[in-house]
């Protein structure tokens, strides 16, 4: 693995572990420790280990209430660029559940917040995807053999569609369809992961296509990044339940991660 792509892992795997800690400790305190603010930090981090290759652009506050101030990532390989609309849950203080995960739903929305951020997300050519912030005592699929010696678990990521199939907002049961988020951007430590690796973003691992067939419209060519046409988008509408007239809310900010030059050669 190239230095440029290990440095890479290593920043996902050191803030992961940082949010699993400070979490922790906000727990035992007074100090608010919400989603938006691990968020931003997080992200401050990454642009700030990793300027040359991430851009991060912010936009107006949406209605918060109402997408939880999703963030669009791409990430973007030789060959193809995952697109998605992330959501962060923060675990609750007892560690045991994402409170009101399938229940929160703003007044002005037509249907609750998980089905709006895969409705919003579907419509913009976007990979809806949750982000789970969470603290190592809650863990228990991810075992230390999932995991580098020493660090911690911090943040999960899954897709939506996933998770509410999965029905529960307990996080034994969440982190069945889940996996730390560093296997976004790491040499690919498990099969079972609904993310594509670098390597397949890259044009040199095919072994996940077929999996992936079902997610292509999230999974798009680098040269052209197209998005989804207006028939497309009227079917989208039609399946999903929304008014004629809805617009998408818009993301909070997008960040892009360029790993067309990570040495990908190597393979799980």
């Amino acid at each position: 693995m190239s230095a440029a792509n290990l440095n890479l892992c290593q920043t996902f795997l050191e803030l992961a572990d940082a949010i699993s800690r400070n979490l922790r400790l906000a727990y035992g305190s007074h100090i608010s420790y919400g989603e938006e603010t691990i968020t931003e930090g997080t992200l401050l981090q990454i642009w700030s280990r990793h300027s040359s290759i991430v851009n991060i652009q912010t936009f107006s506050k949406p209605r918060e209430a109402m997408n939880g101030a999703d963030w669009e990532w791409h990430i973007i390989g030789r060959k193809y660029t995952l697109k998605m609309r992330v959501q962060a849950k923060r675990l609750a203080k007892n560690g045991l559940q994402i409170k009101r995960l399938y229940s929160q739903q703003a007044k002005t929305a037509p249907h609750p917040q998980i089905d709006m951020l895969i409705a919003d997300a579907t419509l913009q050519g976007l990979l809806p995807v949750y982000c789970f912030y969470s603290t190592e005592p809650a863990r228990s699929t991810w075992t230390a053999a999932s995991m580098p010696p020493g660090y911690q678990a911090g943040c999960l990521v899954g897709v939506a569609s996933d998770i509410k199939a999965q029905g529960s907002k307990y996080f034994y049961s969440l982190e069945q369809v889940t996996v730390p988020w560093h296997f976004l951007v790491c040499e690919r430590l498990a099969q079972k992961s609904p993310f594509p690796s670098i390597a397949f973003l890259n044009g040199q691992d095919d072994m996940f296509e077929t999996a992936l067939k079902a997610r292509e419209p999230f999974i798009v060519s680098t040269e052209s990044r197209e998005y989804p046409d207006g028939d497309r988008d009227y079917h989208i509408r039609a399946s999903l339940d929304l008014p004629e007239d809805y617009q998408p809310v818009p993301v909070i900010g997008r960040i892009s991660i360029d790993c067309r030059h990570l040495d990908t050669d190597r393979r799980a």
